[in-house]
């Protein structure tokens, strides 16, 4: 079991999504709803700071894209022997790509 540790929430109006309620609440900080571009995931922030990822959107019932989180630690694993990135010594090691979406559009993930 992997420990979901968030650096930042990151609002960026440039990215489409499913529908224009999506990308209107996720958008508003009062909602508790995230994408994090990262790993391509789509988040329910809970009210004990806990993070449940969503896989329907919730107001088009949409299927959201595959979240890409355990893609993400697995190819820093295989290709860089970085097996936990939360570590501060390995941390400093993490290829700038994997820092944003960079990583799985380069891969056309």
């Amino acid at each position: 079991m992997r420990v979901l540790i968030f650096d930042e929430i990151e609002y960026d109006n440039k990215i489409k999504h499913c529908c224009e309620l999506m990308s209107q609440f996720l958008l508003d900080p009062r909602i508790r709803i995230n994408y994090f571009k990262k790993f391509r995931g789509y988040y329910l922030d809970t009210t004990s700071g806990a993070y449940q990822t969503i896989f329907h959107c919730p107001f088009c019932c949409s299927k959201l894209p595959q979240n890409l989180m355990e893609e993400y630690y697995k190819i820093l694993e295989k290709e860089y022997n970085i097996d936990d990135p939360h570590d501060e010594e390995q941390e400093n090691i993490i290829p700038e790509e994997f820092k944003s979406d960079e990583w799985w559009k380069k891969r056309n993930l």
